[in-house]
């Protein structure tokens, strides 16, 4: 019985999926962002909004700037870890997906707050 040498593919598959995933959050959250942006539009296509739009366009602008930091993470963090495991050295920690789970948590809870303001 002849015994595979390297990494198992199954590990390397995962690291892909990981790498997919991260951008499928990216287009939904960019998806998003547009969507908001449009939705004030949607609401009162008659008359332009009565109150400068600054709030909700920071929020959509970060919502817009997250989804596109995700794909970039998740190649970054690919990468990296798709070379750790060739090298069979240690995958370390994702100091980077945490900050990033905290930014959109952050931003989410900004989302809150402004539509509990305006309403």
């Amino acid at each position: 019985m002849v015994m595979p040498v390297g990494p198992e593919l199954r590990i390397l598959q995962a690291t892909e999926r990981t790498l997919l995933s991260a951008l499928r959050l990216g287009i939904a959250l960019m998806a998003f962002g547009f969507v908001t942006s449009r939705l004030a539009v949607w609401h009162s296509p008659a008359a332009p909004p009565a109150e400068p739009r600054t709030l909700s366009l920071w929020l959509e602008l970060a919502v817009v700037v997250l989804g596109t930091s995700c794909p970039v993470l998740g190649v970054f963090r690919f990468l990296h870890r798709r070379r750790a495991i060739l090298e069979g050295r240690e995958v370390v920690g994702a100091r980077g997906a945490i900050v990033l789970a905290f930014a959109i948590a952050g931003t989410g809870i900004a989302a809150i707050g402004y539509l509990l303001y305006t309403s």
